[in-house]
């Protein structure tokens, strides 16, 4: 944590001052993770990131987030009781302030809300053995982002609560009830009148699905009891227009059997409907949003808000991704000191990201069959995930030993990679922003992406002479091996000249 402060404290002391407007609204960051207490992938990092930068231009910033373990140095602050499917649960609040050594910052208050059913063994969402997700997910962040809206009247860091004029700044699916409630249960009750709700969508494809079964959580915190019938009285929430916002129907042909209905509720539905602004993390992932490739079914409905839609590419943290002051690498280098040889992957297995597709071309890859190229590539992967893919890692590691190497997620590691690495493969069917692409970048890895979402936004693929990295269009298994081979084949033919390859991302 006292790196990622002094990173943020450096960086922030040499940009640019931009002037922020109406920094007496305190902003509240609700987010399922954060770094570096919770991380399952680039949502702890950006919303970590985000609450610093707010901080450091002088606003008053809360970040609450689930309490999944005994996080270190935090102080219990509160507790409110929560009426939620037909029963009454206390959570309590935990807290630590970590203060910026920026001029007029306010430092960062980190809220936790603890409930025993936040205390998993596994993952965040998923039974990290069986690869399944915790059955009483709906209950957990329903919960969590009831709590998230309590918190700044209940919750007073330093004896002064934040009060009910704040900015909500609530992310992805797991805290996507939060303009839902804000709209139908608070703004009736005239709290929070005076508040705004924007909502960031880091990943469409994951909108918060559940059928409208009635999930009994228990108590203590166990796995709860499913049974039939979940109402919008479940969610405490009492009116039509609540219902209507959050309920969608599947088409006849994606049911699953006769008789059913198609009804499921949608979380991330009812937050593009209520809230006041839709942000996603890329101007290219915005526009795939409003297609019926990119919409996963609700593209009608981001048009319908497109006016309130916009995109902002992430960014990374130029302090730590620094190859010429990296501390996990053993030597420290610029442009004139390149290392080549390898490919790399790094990042979740899943379809999504294209893993299939480079564990069928593996052999391919693998194969010396006289062309100088295939036969002298060696691949790396590191990333959780799907069980499927991390069983085909380990069989390519076995099959091709010290050519082929799959492991799972290290940080360390991840920094070695991008140092030691002549491409990154991305062959991501759709990518809403992307992180790894730009950290490659900066150690000079070329990154072999497909030209989608923020992917198309971060790489410069044409005209060659102003590229910084190659692009997959369409997304096929032979255009994929095509582009390889041409990248692959370029930088064997010019002896690894990283003069000619690598270009303006290494000084960005």
């Amino acid at each position: 944590m006292e790196d990622l402060v002094a990173d943020a404290e450096q960086q922030l002391a040499s940009e640019p001052k931009y002037i922020s407007s109406r920094l007496d609204v305190p902003a509240v960051i609700v987010t399922s993770e954060i770094s570096p207490w919770s991380k399952s992938g680039g949502l702890a990092l950006v919303t970590a990131s985000l609450a610093l930068e707010l901080a450091g231009r002088g606003r008053r910033t809360m970040a609450i987030s689930p309490m999944y373990d005994n996080f270190a140095n935090c102080n219990y602050i509160a507790s409110k009781k929560i009426w939620l499917f037909h029963g009454e649960h206390e959570v309590k609040y935990y807290h630590l302030w970590q203060p910026l050594e920026v001029e007029g910052s306010k430092g960062v208050d980190y809220v936790f809300v603890d409930h025993p059913c936040y205390h998993r063994p596994g993952g965040l969402y998923y039974n990290a053995q069986e690869g399944v997700e915790y059955a009483d997910n709906l209950f957990r962040f329903a919960l969590f982002t009831l709590a998230a809206l309590e918190a700044p009247c209940c919750v007073a860091p330093g004896g002064a609560a934040y009060g009910e004029r704040v900015m909500f700044i609530a992310n992805d699916w797991q805290s996507a009830l939060l303009p839902v409630y804000l709209t139908h249960r608070f703004r009736p009750e005239h709290r929070f009148d005076q508040s705004r709700c924007i909502f960031i969508v880091h990943n469409f494809g994951y909108q918060g699905i559940y059928p409208c079964n009635k999930l009994e959580p228990n108590p203590r915190g166990t796995l709860p009891i499913i049974m039939k019938n979940v109402d919008i009285y479940d969610f405490g929430l009492n009116d039509t227009g609540a219902y209507e916002h959050m309920i969608y129907q599947y088409p006849p042909w994606e049911r699953s059997y006769d008789g059913d209905d198609g009804n499921v509720w949608n979380l991330t539905k009812g937050a593009v409907l209520t809230c006041d602004r839709l942000l996603t993390v890329s101007e290219g992932y915005a526009s795939e949003m409003k297609t019926p490739e990119g919409g996963f079914r609700l593209d009608e409905l981001v048009k319908q808000k497109e006016f309130f839609l916009s995109g902002i590419l992430n960014g990374i943290d130029v302090v730590t991704w620094n190859p010429r002051s990296d501390p996990h690498l053993v030597m420290q280098y610029d442009l004139g000191s390149i290392v080549d040889g390898k490919v790399s992957f790094v990042g979740r297995l899943t379809e999504q990201k294209g893993v299939d597709l480079i564990l069928e071309a593996t052999d391919w890859m693998m194969q010396d069959t006289g062309n100088n190229v295939t036969g002298h590539i060696q691949v790396l992967m590191m990333g959780n995930g799907d069980e499927v893919y991390v069983r085909g890692l380990e069989e390519a590691s076995r099959r091709y030993p010290g050519r082929f190497s799959g492991i799972s997620f290290d940080p360390v590691v991840e920094h070695l990679l991008y140092a030691g690495s002549d491409f990154l493969l991305m062959p991501s069917r759709y990518e809403p922003c992307g992180l790894p692409q730009m950290c490659a970048q900066r150690y000079g890895t070329i990154p072999i992406v497909t030209l989608c979402g923020g992917l198309k936004d971060s790489v410069v693929v044409a005209p060659p002479e102003e590229a910084t990295g190659f692009g997959i269009l369409p997304l096929a298994f032979d255009k994929f091996k095509e582009v390889v081979y041409k990248a692959c084949d370029a930088c064997l033919c010019l002896h690894r000249c990283p003069v000619t390859l690598i270009r303006d991302p290494c000084s960005v």
